[in-house]
């Protein structure tokens, strides 16, 4: 298992020494939020890293919302868009992991 982030930084265990341990569903969210918010082709080492979704500029927006980011996780195994649409600028996008579902919001005034 790996460390729980918590706004970007470790989890301490309460009263203990040590970092909080997340399962793996809470894992491939993280993996998930980090590919869903990096641009597209601007991570140098891999072109293919990332998502295109501050991109869309084009209707049906949530259509391109699903497939940038189907696109993105593809490189996640048991991880698959079920839903994704625009309310003002934010993105949702529900998402199945290792059958669990999971929605994000996106702000992409913000992150992107």
């Amino acid at each position: 298992m790996t460390d729980k982030l918590t706004n970007g930084d470790y989890t301490l265990l309460d009263g203990k020494k040590g970092l909080l341990q997340c399962d793996y569903t809470d894992e491939l969210m993280q993996n998930a939020l980090v590919l869903l918010t990096a641009r597209r082709d601007e991570f140098y080492p891999n072109k293919d890293f990332g998502s295109q979704i501050a991109r869309i500029n084009m209707e049906p927006k949530d259509d391109y919302l699903a497939a940038y980011a189907s696109q993105a996780l593809s490189s996640l195994d048991g991880v698959y868009v079920k839903e994704a649409y625009f309310e003002d600028k934010i993105a949702y996008i529900t998402m199945m992991l290792n059958d669990k579902e999971r929605t994000v919001a996106i702000n992409l005034e913000n992150n992107l």
